[in-house]
């Protein structure tokens, strides 16, 4: 048996490093199961996920209860803190779990903390479960929200999202140059993983965590390129094999099929300029500020009183004093004018300006007998619902539909070609498959389990004694492991590689139609 060595670290106290006494938790360290990648292998319907580590840990002593007040770790113990696991470098095996170590170590998994949950036995030991998430899981936390953005790529749309939930770190970030530009984008009102979703299915692309704990984004030709686009084990159920699975599980091929695909293009009018949101407290209910008080007012675009086809904001217009706000002293107007004595500032999205009101004056409470809101609203022309339809794959299998989230394809054209690419994929069965192996049982499988990572391409033979009649290539969707005491189990959901999944024409390589579908 092949063992290697591994360790948890958990920055309790924030501080960027994992040097702290308690902070590298090997010793402590039961179990480990960790998971990465899409919620299902499919390029079309299997989404981003935030990654997830569950560990289980000794705490006979009370050391990882939060509310335990003797513990070393008190008050350190809060969502947030940096997580990662390691393992030893492949020349440094074998070596048993766990072992404590401080040279060669490579990232696996890496997160942030989101909980502890003590688990105190009557018999035996004391225990907890340590929870955390990827940096997807993380951020989600957040809405973020943009200001609309006019020709822009959807790696920069990407970018912007993640800025914008304070994700700015470049080395953080490994983003493939999107192929789509999208005429109009904004994102409001929804969390950060759906916001990326969006994106990522207007590029036909994929947003990812990394090992080391970077947000990365595939564009759809990705793949097409190096190391993707190279096998880069062969697993194999043939005697004699050097990578070998334990079990392989095919996907019901009949659940993959696509056949009918539709999606949404929209134009907008923005030259719409007018008065776009006004307080609703007027006259004696007038907003008042104290001296020196500052008050917070949302304008929110579209309302109740916008066109019924308005749909964001091109631009809003800073306030303007004695246009869109007025102060007096006097509720109803008949008062000493203090507008001069108001500060404004203000945050802008594509849905909402968020302004703050202060006022400055030294004894004199104000009044806003005016507050409104101006700027270019945005108005949406009827959308072009394109569609793309096999009637050979309805014909045996059903209509089987299928129907974009976004709305942000940039043309009617594109829109088409997109369905158009997708149909021609998923009309017919394809295989998806997920793949189980014992790390342990050999040096190359303990390579493989802890080199090879989403996105990475592999060969799996299935036409010896497991009888798929499976000799192909596949990419790897989802890593899964779990590591107890000296046994590594590592699974895999697996998409394919040729016959069109993943992979447009290029020049020169494929046949088009054949093993590959026209580019868009």
């Amino acid at each position: 048996m092949v063992t290697a060595s591994y360790r948890l670290l958990v920055d309790w106290n924030g501080d960027g490093d994992w040097l702290d006494p308690y902070d590298n938790v090997a010793s402590d360290t039961l179990r480990v199961n960790y998971r990465r990648g899409r919620d299902y292998a499919s390029q079309l319907t299997g989404n981003s996920t935030a990654g997830k580590l569950t560990a289980v840990l000794k705490n006979d002593d009370g050391k990882y209860s939060p509310n335990n007040s003797s513990s070393p770790l008190f008050g350190d113990i809060v969502p947030g803190r940096k997580i990662q696991l390691q393992i030893g470098a492949s020349s440094a095996f074998p070596y048993s779990f766990p072992f404590d170590f401080s040279t060669e170590a490579a990232p696996m998994w890496t997160g942030y903390l989101e909980k502890i949950r003590p688990a105190p036995a009557s018999q035996g030991a004391n225990t907890c479960t340590l929870t955390a998430y990827g940096a997807l899981g993380y951020l989600n936390e957040f809405l973020p929200e943009s200001t609309t953005r006019n020709h822009i790529r959807t790696d920069e749309a990407i970018d912007v999202i993640l800025n914008d939930v304070g994700w700015t770190d470049p080395a953080l970030k490994d983003l493939a140059v999107g192929q789509t530009t999208m005429i109009r984008w904004w994102t409001a009102d929804q969390p950060t993983i759906r916001a990326l979703r969006i994106v990522e299915e207007t590029e036909a692309g994929f947003v990812k965590e990394t090992k080391d704990g970077k947000i990365s984004f595939e564009s759809r030709v990705t793949r097409l390129n190096a190391p993707y686009n190279t096998s880069q084990a062969t697993f194999s159920d043939a005697s004699g094999a050097t990578n070998t699975y334990l079990r392989l599980e095919q996907e019901d091929p009949l659940s993959t099929v696509v056949n009918h695909v539709e999606a949404l293009s929209r134009s907008y009018n923005y030259n719409y300029f007018s008065t776009l949101w006004e307080s609703p407290e007027t006259g004696v209910n007038s907003p008042q500020l104290v001296p020196g008080q500052t008050r917070i007012f949302i304008a929110k675009y579209p309302n109740q009183n916008s066109p019924n086809n308005a749909v964001e904001v091109d631009s809003w217009t800073d306030p303007v004093a004695n246009t869109d706000y007025v102060a007096n002293s006097d509720p109803t107007g008949v008062g000493i004018d203090l507008t001069s004595s108001i500060n404004v500032s203000v945050a802008k999205t594509a849905t909402q300006m968020i302004m703050e009101y202060r006022n400055d004056h030294p004894t004199m409470t104000a009044y806003l007998t005016t507050l409104q809101a101006r700027g270019h609203g945005t108005t949406s022309n009827d959308p072009v619902m394109v569609r793309s339809v096999d009637t050979n794959s309805q014909g045996i299998y059903g209509d089987r539909k299928y129907t974009a989230i976004t709305e942000f394809f940039p043309t009617a054209q594109n829109a088409q070609s997109w369905c158009d690419y997708h149909v021609a994929v998923f009309k017919e069965p394809v295989n998806i498959l997920k793949m189980s192996f014992s790390a342990n049982s050999s040096q190359a499988n303990m390579n493989m389990a802890n080199n090879l990572d989403v996105s990475d391409r592999i060969t799996v033979v299935a036409d010896n004694l497991a009888g798929l009649g499976i000799d192909s290539d596949f990419y790897i969707e989802t890593v899964e492991h779990t590591i107890a005491q000296n046994v590594h189990m590592t699974t895999w959901n697996l998409s394919p590689a040729i016959g069109g999944y993943s992979q447009l024409w290029k020049l020169d390589q494929g046949a088009l139609d054949t093993s590959t579908v026209p580019s868009f």
